[in-house]
């Protein structure tokens, strides 16, 4: 018979490795997203060109978002500096990928309208403010569901919620090109 401190141990193992890798996986179907709205994205040049971007960043929104899960006492008032240290950050960065991304498109022959480009900008602002909050609300579920398990939520959080959130901007950009753009 198993000790009960090497069984729990054996189960936050499995835990962990059932958990990451099922994150993991599940990436894979924002790329089959992406491969059956192909032919929907190659008209819309500026959107393709600023998908890595806004992969990487809410990526790292997440990555930041799940370090915050920490001491309980700390939690909220945590979040909320998180939170308002994170606008002008993503402010700015909206900015740029929507100035560089109209701005290679257009380098590379795409027409631009008035219309179109506030359209790519709403896009970009909506879903990277949407992808953030979502995220600080997996984070805040997850941490609280870790904690329950009395697993260590730096083993798990960052992994899971970067992969939700590559998820979910992916999702987002093809239902941008499917329905928005």
């Amino acid at each position: 018979m198993m000790n009960v401190s090497i069984q729990h141990k054996v189960y936050a193992v499995l835990f962990i490795v059932a958990t990451v890798g099922l994150a993991s996986s599940i990436s894979l179907v924002g790329g089959v997203g992406i491969e059956v709205v192909g032919d929907k994205l190659l008209p819309i040049v500026p959107l393709v060109i600023v998908l890595p971007a806004l992969n990487s960043l809410v990526g790292d929104y997440a990555t930041l978002i799940a370090a915050h899960a920490g001491d309980p006492a700390e939690r909220r008032r945590s979040k909320k500096a998180l939170v308002r240290a994170l606008l002008p950050s993503i402010s700015i960065n909206c900015v740029l990928i929507t100035v560089i991304g109209l701005l290679l498109a257009a380098h590379r022959g795409f027409n631009i309208s008035g219309e179109f480009a506030a359209t790519f900008t709403g896009f970009i602002v909506g879903s990277v403010l949407a992808v953030i909050a979502l995220m600080l609300l997996v984070t805040t579920i997850l941490d609280k569901l870790l904690e329950r398990h009395e697993l260590n939520p730096d083993d798990l959080l960052i992994p899971i919620v970067t992969t939700v959130s590559d998820i979910l901007m992916l999702g987002l950009v093809a239902l941008a090109a499917v329905y928005v753009f």
